[in-house]
């Protein structure tokens, strides 16, 4: 951590451990902000709260068992938030320590997140690698990104769409609110064919919409592609489950589909 970053997030009132701050109720807890992984790229930072709407426990470092209740107001089949990296025990403790922190100091929490903007200097954010709105978030993080127009931000939402603390967020020119729900369909993600004919259902309707190119390569990553920070509706190929895409009826003339759409 740089020592400018260091001394003002000192002048919030609290301590300062490597990457973790105590606030007066003598907690650890790590900051909002994560560099980016090697799906979104090292450009790329991304904050993160406990996925699902049930309740996860883990292991704290005392060995002690803590739990925590998810912020999605759905549990969805083959949520990539509790497969993969996110089962172990490592990776949970830093979603729910975070989430305790967004839930309990969620002024502090924002003004973190604008610190930590100030000086690590990410060109883009993605809002919620898993996890989902909860009260207040969506313009917490309006009030912060409203000063920062030069960092792209993105997000996807199950939440209302009429929720006004949306509706301001995606109202700023350098934030863009994904759709995770098609209306009347279901989810923003699926098999080939499934993806294939929401792309296809959304361009008649004249939505802005993009098949997210991550599916077809694992090269592909967030800091290379701006699909997410400018359509209402970005589609997936379902992963995190034991579905393979290549070896689906109609994989060849998918991956022609996507490499031919326009951005």
């Amino acid at each position: 951590m740089k020592k400018e970053m260091k001394i003002e997030i000192e002048k919030l009132g609290v301590k300062v451990y490597g990457n973790y701050i105590m606030p007066d109720d003598g907690i650890l807890y790590p900051l909002p902000l994560v560099k980016g992984n090697t799906k979104l790229g090292k450009t790329v930072s991304h904050s993160s709260t406990v996925p699902t709407n049930k309740e996860i426990t883990c292991k704290d470092k005392d060995g002690n068992e803590i739990r925590e209740r998810g912020t999605c107001p759905l549990s969805c089949k083959g949520c990539y938030g509790t497969t993969n990296n996110y089962q172990y025990n490592s990776t949970k403790y830093y979603l729910i320590m975070r989430t305790r922190l967004l839930r309990n100091h969620p002024d502090l929490y924002f003004k973190l997140v604008a610190i930590q903007l100030t000086y690590q200097h990410y060109e883009k954010l993605r809002i919620h690698a898993v996890g989902d709105f909860i009260p207040g978030e969506a313009r917490g993080f309006r009030d912060v990104l409203v000063n920062f127009p030069g960092v792209k931000t993105w997000t996807y939402t199950k939440v209302n769409e009429d929720n006004e603390d949306i509706k301001a967020l995606n109202a700023l020119p350098n934030c863009n609110v994904v759709k995770s729900i098609i209306p009347g369909h279901g989810f923003n993600y699926g098999t080939v064919a499934y993806v294939a004919n929401m792309y296809y259902y959304l361009k008649r309707n004249n939505k802005s919409v993009w098949i997210c190119r991550c599916g077809i390569d694992p090269e592909q990553h967030c800091s290379d592609c701006d699909g997410c920070s400018s359509h209402e509706y970005v589609l997936f190929l379902e992963h995190s489950t034991k579905y393979n895409a290549k070896t689906d009826y109609g994989y060849d003339k998918f991956v022609e589909l996507v490499n031919n759409q326009e951005q």
